[in-house]
């Protein structure tokens, strides 16, 4: 995947709690033993980074761009590209907490492992959300309300602390105070009017993790996002239907597939993507089929189903 080939590679230092500058200085030697022709590694300083040089790689002439960080690293890269028009391939070093993305593609967590994997991977083709509301696209999930409350708790002091359990615990935290919302929720041609208080829709979460598939039963190969909204306020109902959401096959009967929504809440309720916090709703989103090019590890099947 890397032979002969120009990389830019944009690293996160906050990432994993600084595993982003440690990585940097090794990572040129260990892509040229794997075959690149050339390598550039830049490191992010300012939130606008990774976007800007991801989007003006193709123009620089570089073949591959690896983004190394978490899921928001990952889609700002991604984000870029496809505001571009480019058709760069884009591999992930996942430097994270939860590495979602990674974890779909069935790429190893370990950074060295995962330039091997890469390196043998194979190019597949992924849906896109893009959400004009905010300018931005998610690859993974996005939403308003609970989850974005979440995101918010789990800080990155947490993050570092406790790792993946940190969102957990703000899980716990944020479910027992779930309020309902007077909400505006248009799906493709389907228009309602509702009490409830957060609205999901998820691109990319059928991922692995400790040897077990997980995540609600989506896909980013079928040009469709599926959504979900909770309605239910109260620990027990909520947590009913998030832990219905991360089975594969319960979270079919929670999710409505769509390829647009809008969603408009009253009092406004936080918007987050793929992990980071952005804004509050209205929230316009709208499926861009195949639109970035990324590298899976070689034994992922997820487009052949």
């Amino acid at each position: 995947m890397f032979t002969d080939r120009r990389v830019l590679a944009i690293l996160n230092p906050s990432s994993g709690g600084g595993d982003g500058s440690a990585f940097a200085d090794e990572l040129p030697s260990n892509l040229e033993r794997l075959g690149a022709g050339s390598v550039e590694v830049r490191v992010t300083q300012g939130p606008d980074d990774a976007f800007d040089w991801a989007a003006g790689a193709g123009e620089e002439g570089f073949d591959v761009v690896l983004a190394g960080g978490g899921d928001g690293t990952v889609t700002a890269v991604g984000h870029g590209v496809m505001r571009s028009r480019s058709a760069l391939r884009i591999g992930i070093v996942p430097l994270g907490t939860a590495n979602g993305l990674a974890r779909v593609l069935r790429l190893p967590l370990d950074p060295p492992r995962t330039l091997e994997a890469l390196a043998a991977g194979r190019v597949v083709d992924i849906d896109a959300v893009d959400i004009p509301s905010h300018d931005a696209i998610s690859l993974l999930f996005f939403g308003a309300g609970l989850d974005a409350e979440i995101n918010l708790d789990a800080s990155s002091e947490r993050k570092e602390r406790l790792g993946i359990m940190a969102y957990v615990v703000a899980a716990l935290n944020r479910l027992r105070g779930a309020r309902n919302h007077d909400l505006h929720l248009v799906v493709d041609e389907r228009d309602e009017h509702l009490r409830g208080h957060t609205v999901v829709g998820f691109n990319a979460t059928r991922l692995q993790m400790l040897g077990l598939t997980v995540g609600p039963n989506a896909q980013p190969h079928d040009g469709r996002m599926e959504v979900a909204a909770l309605r239910n306020p109260g620990f027990w109902a909520t947590a009913g239907q998030v832990l219905r959401l991360v089975s594969g096959s319960a979270s079919r009967m929670e999710l409505e597939p769509a390829q647009a929504l809008r969603l408009d809440a009253d009092p406004p309720l936080p918007v987050q993507v793929d992990g980071d916090v952005i804004g509050e709703t209205p929230l316009e989103a709208k499926v861009v089929p195949a639109a970035l090019r990324f590298i899976a590890d070689a034994s992922y099947e997820g487009d052949l189903e």
